[in-house]
């Protein structure tokens, strides 16, 4: 993390050595648990009674698994504290981990933290060029994740099981968390097949842009919403933006649409990524806090560096994401 930041400074690119730290610690992850057999999961959390034989299900503690299934872990963390099994209750309160991290990380978990978004960032960037070129979205389209989000709890907690987790995900790294089912057990394999190969590595490969992150997954949908009390975000300025568009193009989420760009705004599914502000070809797109920038009138200085909302807000991010990385590599 420490090289990473030296990199950015000396370099000035952002995006390039968050992109090489965020693929980095997403890799790292898979390589560990490949090597680690696959089954060492360091908490489960049990819903209850799930499948046939009575036998509680049990899910990964990650932050895709609880935030589409909060309700439950809030439902669970009340049925704990009310009996006094303080064992349950402390896996159980790590559910509250992924609720503070995008107070804490505003709209940027998904670029800067997340130990599984860096897979299909790899794949996006592997070609140049996109072959495919896709930059607009159609409609409604863009809050696709929010619905999949309120669509998902719902389903978990009228089930009391994970319904992403056991149907949708494709970033499940075992096969312990399927129905016992045989017949059932191939249908939820062949959705994770298709979604994994065309969601995280042939669209990315194609488009360069993060399909899953952008569109399916529901803990994007998550970091929206609470993400907006976050006072660092990515703001454009309007005295300086000429409507080229480069910035959409580049965006590999889709958070910036034509709609964005009349108002001179950031969509809500920023994960402040920083590929628009590379792109810019008039510095029109920069870090600010509360939307303005907070630059001090001395220049050249480590203080004075600091001060700089651009400098401070990746300084927070990347010893966040050491923090979180090195947990998760364990």
């Amino acid at each position: 993390m420490g090289l990473v930041g030296f990199s950015m400074i000396r370099t000035g690119k952002i995006s390039k050595w968050r992109s090489v730290m965020f693929i980095a610690i997403a890799w790292l992850f898979l390589f560990n648990k490949v090597f680690r057999g696959l089954i060492d999961v360091p908490i489960m959390v049990s819903y209850g009674e799930a499948f046939s034989g009575g036998e509680a299900q049990e899910v990964p503690d990650c932050h895709i698994a609880i935030g589409s299934s909060i309700l439950n872990y809030g439902y669970q963390q009340y049925l704990a504290v009310k009996s006094g099994q303080w064992s349950d209750w402390g896996p159980l309160s790590l559910g509250f981990l992924w609720i503070v991290v995008p107070l804490i990380f505003g709209r940027s978990w998904c670029s800067w933290g997340c130990f599984y978004g860096g897979l299909d960032e790899g794949f996006s960037r592997i070609l140049r060029r996109p072959l495919l070129r896709w930059f607009k979205l159609p409609g409604k389209i863009r809050d696709l994740p929010a619905a999949i989000l309120l669509f998902m709890v719902l389903i978990s907690l009228t089930t009391m099981v994970p319904a992403f987790c056991l149907w949708v995900c494709p970033l499940k790294l075992t096969t312990e968390f399927l129905d016992p089912n045989d017949s059932v057990r191939k249908i939820q394999l062949a959705i994770f097949a298709s979604l994994g190969v065309g969601a995280i590595v042939l669209i990315p490969v194609l488009t360069k842009k993060r399909l899953f992150c952008g569109l399916i997954c529901p803990f994007g949908a998550w970091q929206a919403l609470v993400g907006r009390i976050n006072p660092f975000k990515v703001s454009i300025d309007s005295d300086k933006c000429t409507m080229c568009q480069k910035c959409m193009r580049a965006c590999p989420t889709f958070a910036i649409s034509k709609e964005d760009m009349d108002a001179r705004s950031i969509g809500p599914y920023c994960n402040n990524c920083g590929e628009c502000i590379g792109d810019c070809p008039h510095e029109a797109i920069r870090y600010t806090v509360f939307s303005r920038d907070v630059r001090p009138s001395r220049k050249g200085t480590f203080f004075s560096e600091l001060l700089d909302p651009r400098d401070f807000f990746f300084f927070a991010y990347l010893l966040l994401g050491g923090a979180i990385g090195s947990l998760c590599l364990y």
